[in-house]
């Protein structure tokens, strides 16, 4: 946010002498937001802040900053805004409400409903006129903002606990001519005597949200909807009371809807996985829609909501496919309350045209799959060498392009223990941590070199006489197994494959003699792709010498 953008407004507030922190943030806005009062009923410039901010329509929050006894500008005056227009005032409340916002979220854990997730909320509601609609946590109020104005709702509610907070979102609906009733205060503490028709529900991504759920529940009316945004481990995770709060929603038929959505929707703020939870009462059945594959991409890559991605996710709703299906009570326990999509729409197996035999990859292993030994920093340094002694250590950054680089970490010696994962010729090489592609390696011309894999690889070691290992490398390597391993992978911003998971998985078993004649033709490429790079490292080189070799 440039100075220059905002030349006049900052060149009017210029004389102002702000306190630092937080409290400087929000005399800054209040003295702006004064001025834009002022220009739009047209009173004098010259009337003192409080008596500018004591008009009818001010949003209460405000009154109350500008009428505290420690408020240090009740006797100044705004004339320095004589000439600057309404919308410059306005724009500048706005960018600095979002600039700080992004920042205070990131540190604070406050986050704010991006536009598209507000449209598909709404919309999940199923908001009609006449309805009370309450924002339990409203932060800047951009939810009942975007209500106000698409909506004929008049009986508008929010909750905030955080000052600062309270009185932007108060500024914001002003500006966008929405009339909201904020209440200051911890949301878990509002009164349960009245009830809600719709209730919006973005708590903090912290343990007790099952503590927010209760809360929910106990405002809303008897034919009410509510939409609550839930990182994605409550899906699934058996800790932090997460089942048993599962359980409770399921058996009492208070779940209507689970939308898993795509991860990274609420960057900058957070990468987390994320699941909108549509509650009603006296349900009995849930539909659970995977909407995960649901997002645009900018140009950096980040996973992004638009209406329309809203729209296609909210029409999910009303079918039954591969990425919708309505369960009873009697299922979901059977799977024991495990709401996740995949356990219910995706098969643990990695599907290929034309191939009718299938075998799950416990049953293709040699031995079972194992994990690389445990070896700590501390130790590592001391059983370092720095002669070549045949025995290495490989991390997980080692291996580089789907390949075990040459360049490991030499070992004087390590127990027996260790030694007894040592790699063979033919080992796959998998790392559990799942990032945007899938590390993998086929440990291949080994020799008799011997190599420890850290503790955060498996080592496949596959049945030679069934599969061949850089058959099951390439297999892997495809985009559908990518998207199948990624549908059942846990965790939230750390996504971790699992051995149970893997065991599962089913893999298209073509004969012997096909999968040969595919690994003959991935060597050559593969050759081919390593002459191209060291010819493109020799043209690099030569590139700059051409300088250095003229004088």
């Amino acid at each position: 946010m440039s100075y220059a953008k905002h030349f006049y407004v900052d060149r009017a507030l210029q004389n102002f002498n702000f306190a630092a922190g937080e409290t400087g943030r929000i005399e800054t806005l209040v003295i702006a937001f004064a001025a834009y009062v002022a220009k739009k009923h047209k009173l004098d410039l010259s009337l003192s802040i409080p008596e500018i901010l004591a008009f009818k329509d001010v949003p209460p929050a405000v009154k109350e900053f500008s009428g505290a006894r420690d408020f240090r500008f009740d006797k100044s005056n705004l004339q320095t805004f004589e000439k600057v227009s309404s919308e410059d005032i306005r724009n500048y409340i706005t960018d600095k409400i979002e600039f700080w916002g992004e920042r205070i979220s990131i540190n604070s854990g406050l986050i704010t409903s991006p536009s598209a997730i507000n449209y598909l909320s709404a919309k999940a509601l199923d908001i009609q006129p006449g309805n009370t609609v309450l924002d339990l946590g409203a932060g800047y109020s951009s939810f009942l903002i975007h209500v106000g104005k698409n909506y004929k709702c008049k009986n508008l509610v929010g909750v905030e606990i955080d000052r600062a907070t309270l009185i932007f979102g108060s500024m914001l609906s002003y500006l966008e001519d929405v009339t909201l009733s904020l209440i200051p205060g911890d949301a878990l503490l509002l009164d349960t005597k009245k009830k809600y028709d719709r209730i919006y529900c973005f708590p903090p991504f912290i343990e007790n949200v099952g503590v927010f759920i209760q809360k929910v529940l106990s405002l809303l009316c008897e034919n009410g909807r509510a939409v609550v945004f839930l990182p994605m481990g409550f899906l699934f995770d058996n800790h932090k009371n997460f089942k048993e709060c599962r359980k409770f929603l399921v058996e009492k038929g208070f779940i209507e809807t689970v939308i898993e959505l795509a991860s990274g929707v609420l960057l900058p703020l957070t990468a987390a996985h994320t699941t909108l939870l549509v509650l009603s009462k006296k349900n009995k059945n849930t539909k659970i829609v995977n909407a995960s594959s649901i997002h645009e991409n900018t140009r950096r890559g980040v996973s992004v909501l638009t209406e329309e991605c809203a729209d296609k996710i909210f029409d999910l709703l009303k079918k039954e496919n591969e990425d919708s299906v309505t369960l009873s009570i009697e299922q979901i326990r059977e799977k024991d309350f495990n709401l996740v999509s995949s356990t219910y729409l995706l098969e643990e197996k990695i599907k290929l045209a034309g191939v009718k035999k299938y075998a799950k990859l416990a049953d293709l292993v040699e031995t079972k799959i194992l994990r690389g030994a445990q070896i700590k920093a501390s130790e590592l340094e001391k059983l370092g060498s720095n002669e070549d002694t045949g025995l290495y250590y490989a991390f997980a950054k080692d291996i580089k392009d789907n390949q075990l680089s040459q360049e490991l970490k030499a070992l004087k010696a390590v127990d027996e223990k260790s030694q007894a994962v040592a790699l063979k010729e033919g080992d796959l090489l998998l790392v559990m941590v799942l990032s945007e592609t899938l590390k993998l390696a086929c440990v291949q011309n080994i020799g008799d070199k011997k190599i420890i894999p850290a503790s955060n690889m498996y080592i496949i070691r596959l049945d030679k006489t069934k599969i061949e290992p850089l058959y099951l490398k390439m297999l892997l390597e495809t985009e559908k197994a990518y998207q199948i391993i990624n549908a059942f992978t846990v965790g939230t911003t750390i996504r971790s494959i699992s051995i149970d998971f893997l065991n599962r998985l089913q893999i298209p078993l073509p004969s012997l003699e096909v999968q040969k004649s595919l690994v003959n033709k991935y060597k050559e490429i593969e050759d081919e792709c390593e002459s191209l790079k060291k010819r493109l490292e020799a043209l690099t080189t030569e590139k700059g010498r051409i300088i250095t070799s003229h004088f």
